[in-house]
């Protein structure tokens, strides 16, 4: 008879929501009882501090300002006394100011309607406002309202800086809004916010009348001012300073509408609607965005004597989370109040869970043993709680289900090919369904229909679909497309990359009469078939990978063979013939090569560096690559050197003309004319012919292109005008003009150094041993023209040879699989010489790997017999192999392969290809091997 089994779900419940129960009811009742009254309470006894410490701040401010308005007055500040004795008042007005930072400007207005305006320039702004001179600190404006208004600068010491007229600026003191209620009002009058005349500002006048002489002194008071001390003191508040009874606001530390600077009202300001429909309310309680607030109004007592003339009120949103801070205290006392009843409660749950655990503590042991992967760890349990012995019959078949599966998943991970793979799992699903076929298609588009492509080496199999069907109708189709080959066919399986499109069908072959498979058996299937999903999917971007590779670096070697038409179709055919040589050192089955054999990583490795081999010409100058001429750079500088000689010439000319003017012999003079022109034109032709670098250069040469260079010539432009910033740095300081200079020279700024972020050291990371020349430009015409042979100078030489370097470093900047980790090197070695005295590495060949010398082989193969250099006629192959043999001679090239080269006839192969039929001529092989 069975053993009966209570439901541990049910027993767990009902003791732990017993718990929970009880310790939620304390805490409420606990938390309810102490914070709802506490928080109100301390929340209005500190809008109440707060808002007494404000008023004290404002009050002491404004009583300030009243001060400094009462001593103007008891000093008899006037326009007439200021305007006699200057220096008695300065010491006066401007202490007074200082005092008051937050005071604009201290005026007096006169009966007659002058008056005069005192301000300090604390900001360079204000001086902008004021038009100031950069050395005035003061600026006092004395108006009137029938005379222009009169503006002095001073500085701190008081002296005057300078003055000035505005015209069209009159003013009449006595139409100022402050004017006749500062002399009908006893004690110190403020005004309303208004807009000040200056700077259009907005703030409040602080004034005081003497109604005997008729005369007022005012103080200008910004309002932002007094937001930023209201900002201060209640800087998580939201407050705004009133003005009853109109609600005038005076100062806020509200965002409000954008572009309105002045506010009647509370449009605008959230949560003070309230004082819109009951302007005395005291108190009142809003929802902002979720959160409570707690708003509060209140008068402000400013103790002005008897001068206040305001009704001022500060209205005040806080919210409940800024006065929570002492509530902590309850919030302590209900942590521990919890505490307490977690202790009290920890035997009865200890109790309990020891029942509980016991069983669970052998799930997690035979959990951990599947988690290890030991499934022969395990052992069959029951247990008293239904639950539990459900969950045990469930670990013992996930042990078996996984034990089976982990078994199957080893045997595919060890197939090393998409084939095998697809194949294994073929079989697989044939094994767990006790099918008789398994077929798997790939989905490939193709002109706006899928094929279905059977994976099968034995056979071939291809099914055309519309794109438009869907899953139901292809499955459909494929049922009827397989009826009646002697199978019973189940539904299809169709399989979706991870962008939902269909990557893949799977079809099971039952016998007739085969009972169906069961919904469990096809939904396992399903989770299996997810190895042939990613087998496919893996194929399609493996393909897309290696496809979208070669497009960029044939890209890549395009747009380098595009740049120049020197080194045109040169990076497509060199990869070609460094391909079809290493082919023929793979299939040979004798001589030196034939232990070498390249796997298909090397292939790729190989293919992509000789596609590779010079992307360094990228960044190589045009200019520099298409030198044609000594003083070419960007274009070519032979014409400056002209214009020089034609200055020459007409100076020449000029000299005979102020001959004659003086009397000369004029026979004498025309002479000498002719025969220095006759002397500038041979020595300019001297000039330009050097400059074509199609001779070599003697020392005699070099002798007399100094000795032209000896000439001067006068000028008396500025030659930095009109320059880049870059130009004028190298050319340093100008001189003084006019000056003579020579008709040749190697100038300072023609001599360019390498900056430091460019330049190789001895020990950079690539082992790079080039070495590099102190400059990196030498544009001295001097210096060019006395070159050797051909038209770059040694700077200009090491800029081309070190595309390989920029090769290299570029390259080596990519992450690469571990097969092509080669790659950089491989491509960079392409000009290394077999004595060692190539570049970039300088190593000898028996330190350079074979596909290296096979690449610089065809590298220069491709150079000599390349029919689209504009430089160079193209050699013929015959003439091309006599100079590859002479280089074999001086230990450029590798001897053994380029008699293999020649011996394999690679280099007809690729004439075949890539040449016209006009230079393919016959060889003589045994006078080539002769001269190795």
């Amino acid at each position: 008879m069975s053993q009966p089994r209570i439901s541990l779900r049910v027993f767990i419940t009902c003791m732990f929501s017993l718990l929970v129960l009880l310790l939620g009811a304390v805490l409420i009742y606990s938390q309810h009882r102490h914070n709802s009254a506490y928080i109100l309470a301390d929340s209005e006894r500190r809008l109440d501090s707060l808002e007494d410490k404000l008023s004290l701040k404002l009050s002491h401010r404004l009583h300030n300002i009243s001060t400094s308005l009462t001593l103007m007055n008891n000093s008899q500040v006037t326009l007439d006394s200021l305007l006699e004795s200057p220096n008695y008042w300065w010491p006066l007005l401007l202490p007074l100011l200082d005092a008051n930072p937050h005071v604009v400007s201290l005026y007096a207005g006169e009966p007659d309607g002058r008056s005069f305006y005192f301000r300090v320039m604390h900001t360079e702004p204000t001086r902008a406002l004021f038009y100031a001179p950069k050395e005035a600190d003061l600026v006092l404006d004395i108006m009137s309202p029938t005379e222009p208004t009169q503006r002095f600068y001073f500085n701190r010491d008081y002296q005057l800086v300078s003055s000035l007229i505005i015209d069209n600026e009159y003013l009449d003191a006595r139409q100022r809004p402050w004017f006749d209620a500062a002399l009908s009002h006893s004690g110190v009058y403020i005004t309303p916010p208004y807009k000040f005349y200056s700077t259009l500002h907005q703030g409040i006048t602080l004034s005081l009348g003497d109604a005997q002489q008729q005369r007022v002194w005012a103080a200008d008071v910004l309002i932002a001012d007094l937001s930023e001390l209201i900002q201060e003191e209640l800087p998580n508040a939201r407050t705004v300073l009133l003005q009853a009874p109109s609600n005038n606001i005076l100062a806020s530390a509200v965002p409000q509408r954008a572009g309105s600077s002045k506010q009647r009202d509370f449009n605008g300001l959230a949560g003070f609607e309230e004082l819109l429909t009951h302007p005395e309310q005291k108190k009142w309680q809003v929802e902002l965005a979720g959160e409570s607030w707690l708003g509060q109004q209140t008068p402000l007592e400013l103790n002005l004597d008897n001068n206040n003339t305001l009704d001022l009120r500060l209205a005040t949103l806080v919210p409940y989370q800024e006065l929570m801070a002492n509530a902590l205290s309850f919030s302590r006392e209900q942590a521990w109040l919890t505490l307490l009843i977690i202790g009290l409660s920890l035997p009865l749950v200890i109790m309990v869970s020891g029942a509980v655990t016991r069983p669970m503590r052998h799930m997690v042991a035979d959990m951990q043993a599947i988690q290890a992967f030991n499934f022969d760890r395990y052992q069959v349990r029951r247990y008293f709680y239904k639950e539990l012995d459900a969950q045990a019959n469930a670990i013992a078949l996930m042990n078996d289900t996984l034990s089976s599966f982990i078994n199957e998943l080893h045997s595919l991970s060890q197939n090393k090919d998409f084939d095998h793979l697809i194949a294994r799992v073929s079989e697989g699903i044939k094994r767990l369904s006790k099918g008789q076929r398994c077929l798997i298609y790939r989905v490939e588009t193709n002109e706006q229909q899928l094929q279905l492509r059977l994976l099968d080496k034995r056979r071939q199999h291809v099914i055309s679909l519309a794109t438009s069907l869907s899953d139901k109708e292809v499955s459909a189709l494929l049922l009827n497309t397989l009826s009646g080959k002697g199978l019973h066919f189940e539904a299809p399986w169709l399989l979706h990359d991870r962008f939902g499109k269909l990557n893949g069908i799977i079809l099971l072959g039952m016998r007739y009469g085969t009972l169906p498979l069961t919904t469990e058996k096809r939904r396992f299937i399903s989770h299996y078939s997810d190895f042939a999903n990613l087998a496919l999917e893996d194929m399609f971007l493996f393909e897309q990978q290696r496809q979208m590779t070669q497009s960029m670096i044939q890209v890549l070697a395009s747009a380098i063979d595009a740049k120049s038409p020197h080194t045109s179709g040169h990076c497509q055919r060199v990869p070609e013939l460094t391909l079809m040589l290493a082919q023929a050192a793979h299939d040979t089955q004798q001589g030196q090569y034939a232990d070498f054999h390249l796997s298909p990583p090397e292939w790729e490795a190989l293919h992509l560096a000789a596609w590779l081999h010079d992307c360094g010409k990228v960044v190589t100058p045009e200019h520099v690559i298409n030198k044609a001429t000594k003083l070419e750079t960007i274009y070519n500088r032979l014409h400056e050197v002209r214009m020089r000689f034609e200055v020459l010439k007409r100076d020449a000319d000029i000299s005979y003309w102020q001959g004659l003017a003086r009397g000369d012999d004029e026979v004498s003079l025309k002479e000498q004319l002719i025969q220095q022109h006759q002397q500038l034109d041979d020595d300019f032709a001297f000039v330009a012919q050097l400059n074509i670098g199609d001779q070599a250069v003697t020392p005699a040469m070099v002798a007399r292109l100094q000795q032209i260079s000896q000439h001067t010539w006068l000028r008396t432009l500025d030659d930095q005008l009109g320059l880049s910033w870059e130009e004028l740095q190298l050319r340093g300081d100008a001189t003084a003009l006019p000056v003579w200079e020579p008709l040749l020279a190697d100038k300072p700024w023609h001599q360019q150094p390498y900056p430091n972020e460019e330049r190789i050291n001895a020990d950079n990371r690539w082992g790079i041993n080039m070495v590099q020349p102190h400059l990196k430009q030498q544009l001295g015409e001097l210096t060019n023209l006395s070159i050797e042979r051909g038209t770059l100078t040694t700077e200009e030489r090491y800029i081309i040879n070190a595309h390989v370097v920029h090769t290299l470093i570029m390259l080596s900047e990519l992450q690469y699989p571990a097969h092509l980790s080669q790659v950089p090197q491989l491509a960079a070695n392409h000009h290394e010489r077999m004595d060692g005295q190539g570049y970039p590495f300088g190593v000898k060949a028996g330190e350079l790997p074979l596909e290296s010398r096979i690449m610089a082989l065809a590298d220069i193969f491709e150079a000599l017999t390349a029919a689209d250099r504009p430089y160079k006629k193209a050699k013929n192959i015959s003439h091309a192999l006599n100079i590859m043999a002479d280089m074999v001679k001086q230990q450029h090239l590798d001897a053994d392969l380029f008699r293999f080269f020649v011996e394999q006839e690679v280099y007809l192969d690729y004439a075949e290809r890539f040449l016209p039929p006009t230079q393919i001529d016959e060889v003589n092989k045994e006078a080539l091997f002769s001269k190795l």
